[in-house]
């Protein structure tokens, strides 16, 4: 890998106002996300006699460029982007055949790219106050060692919903959820998971809730792809269920919250 030290990172973003409720604004950042310390340790596990899970040390960081567009009415908004990253980091495996071990580490891909489109629809009736985001996603992985199969459009959303009930009561219910993932290199499992929260509030400063994640206990994703001539077909289990109680007092005055403008512009202060 060329190894560059000496990189620069633009970034460029123009507003344009069409009246007091309507804007379109583009942008362009280009960006680096760099492999943690864990990931560049020399430590190696065997997870059996023949399967050996290893870090890589010659990790490089990823040159990430994007640019994208945005329309703004009111609260809602359209996002269109392009992105394109040089040496992204994903899984990889090789065979040692003298020795009859398998290895399992991650390296750094040729490249991937991904069109998206946003759309944020915030809204409120009633008692009802809920933030709903989809996003649809076309990305390319590439990679001189993986097999390449087509890339499909999948779909990413998310939902996050308050309810307001009587007797200072509120209810609230956050999901999100992605599709079946065709990203050139990997294949990976539709997703879904439903987040619930019960909250009451006692004399205006005390509040009380209890929450619970991932009702549904949906902790398995697979992942299949084909590396160096080797198929993998993965599964991993991830607990995240939890229940959880807290207790919360408030100090002084509590002001009504309220909305303000989203920022577009996600690498704004970022370079990684």
């Amino acid at each position: 890998m060329d190894k560059k030290y000496t990189n620069f990172f633009p970034k460029a973003q123009f507003t344009f106002p069409i009246d007091s409720v309507k804007s379109i604004s583009v942008n362009y950042a280009r960006s680096i996300s760099r492999p943690n310390y864990s990931s560049l340790s020399q430590g190696s596990t065997y997870i059996n006699p023949y399967f050996l899970y290893t870090r890589n040390i010659n990790l490089g960081p990823t040159i990430i460029n994007e640019i994208s567009t945005t329309f703004q009415y009111h609260d809602k908004s359209v996002k269109l982007s392009y992105t394109n990253a040089k040496d992204p980091v994903y899984n990889s495996f090789s065979f040692d055949d003298q020795n009859n071990i398998m290895t399992f580490k991650d390296i750094n891909f040729d490249k991937s790219s991904a069109f998206t489109a946003d759309f944020t629809l915030p809204f409120t009736y009633k008692f009802w106050t809920t933030t709903n985001s989809l996003i649809f996603i076309l990305e390319k992985i590439e990679d001189h060692s993986a097999a390449f199969m087509a890339s499909k459009p999948y779909f990413y959303y998310t939902s996050n919903n308050e309810f307001k009930l009587p007797k200072d009561y509120s209810l609230v219910l956050n999901f999100w959820g992605l599709t079946k993932q065709y990203t050139g290199v990997f294949t990976t499992n539709p997703r879904f998971i439903l987040d619930m929260a019960v909250s009451k509030t006692f004399y205006k400063k005390w509040n009380c809730t209890l929450s619970c994640n991932n009702i549904f206990k949906n902790n398995i994703e697979t992942e299949e792809f084909t590396i160096n001539t080797i198929n993998s077909k993965a599964r991993y289990v991830v607990d995240n269920h939890l229940i959880s109680i807290a207790i919360k007092y408030s100090f002084g005055k509590v002001k009504e919250t309220e909305f303000r403008e989203r920022n577009n512009d996600e690498n704004q202060n970022r370079v990684n």
